[in-house]
């Protein structure tokens, strides 16, 4: 276990802070449109059918006004675009406007392209091990986050 104990260590951390610069830099996806990480998220959780709101919180798990506050920045890029539900007048239906699908479509390929040059030179039996590997950090930061919620 212990071969390459910092090595794997220290590519953990240079991950998370690669992704906490992400999100503290946002991703520029116009002249002057900055998104951070969980923009994008919930622009992908919303996807190509209509969902409500509460669903896209329930989804990505997060606060809901984290959620309206990034629904606003993404309405005001003209992404998304929020409309009184049809069948229940108090909930709020979310919708891809042309600019969200094609930004939509965008964020998939760049994580294509990202996986297919991670995997491209990787064999059959390694690509289970990072399975597994990446398996056992999901289940390690769900269990953690419940030890915390309960410290």
């Amino acid at each position: 276990m212990a071969n390459y104990y910092n090595e794997i260590n220290n590519m953990i951390n240079k991950l998370i802070q690669k992704i906490i610069y992400y999100d503290t830099k946002g991703f520029k996806v116009g002249k002057d449109k900055e998104l951070g990480l969980i923009d994008v998220y919930i622009l992908r959780s919303i996807g190509l059918e209509n969902k409500k709101i509460y669903e896209v919180v329930k989804e990505i798990g997060v606060d809901r006004s984290l959620v309206a506050t990034s629904l606003k920045k993404l309405s005001t890029y003209g992404y998304v675009i929020k409309e009184k539900s049809v069948e229940d007048k108090r909930a709020y239906v979310l919708r891809l406007t042309e600019e969200g699908v094609e930004l939509y479509h965008k964020t998939w390929e760049i994580q294509s392209d990202i996986l297919n040059f991670i995997l491209e030179t990787t064999t059959l039996n390694e690509e289970k091990a990072i399975l597994k590997f990446l398996s056992k950090i999901n289940q390690t930061t769900f269990e953690s986050k419940k030890e915390l919620e309960d410290y």
